[in-house]
Parts: C-alpha cells; sequence; structure tokens
C-alpha cells in the first residue's frame, strides 16, 4: 500500500510542476503536462484497482464512532504495516 501512495504522490508532484510550467507558458509545457496528468491516472487506477485487506478493514471502519473506529483504522494500519514487510 505504501508504495502505490508513494507512487501516488510522486505522480502528483509531477502534474503540479507540470501545470506551473505551463501556466508560466513555458514551451511544450502542455505536452509535458498533459503526459504527467495520464501518468497520475495510470497510478491511480492501479492503486484503486488493487484494494489492500487493510483498505476494506478501514472502509469497515466508517461505520462506526469513537474508540471502536480508531481501534479498527488502528487494526488497519497495523495490517498495512504486516503487508510493507513483505
Amino acid at each position: 500500500m505504501q508504495e502505490g501512495l508513494d507512487d501516488l504522490a510522486a505522480r502528483a508532484r509531477e502534474v503540479a510542476e507540470k501545470a506551473i510550467a505551463a501556466k508560466d507558458g513555458k514551451p511544450t509545457s502542455h505536452d509535458a503536462l498533459h503526459k504527467a496528468m495520464m501518468a497520475y491516472r495510470a497510478a491511480a487506477v492501479k492503486y484503486i484497482a488493487h484494494p489492500s485487506v487493510g483498505d476494506f478493514v478501514r472502509a469497515d471502519a466508517t461505520r462506526y464512532n469513537g474508540e471502536t473506529r480508531e481501534a479498527i483504522e488502528k487494526i488497519a494500519s497495523l495490517i498495512d504495516d504486516l503487508n510493507d514487510l513483505r
């Protein structure tokens, strides 16, 4: 999960950089922005299409409030940590 989020964040930073360049009117910046946006979209689809067990547990947490919700979210986080060890 962490790897997918890292990739998504890197792609988002690239889109932001290219958008600023396009706004400033730098040459070929619109093509670069389009490519960066498509790479971000692909990373987002990949991340969404492959939810982890922790993601499913985290989704269940939204049905609860207070300490129960916090405990379930902590369990989801621990599951993600275990998956990252593999």
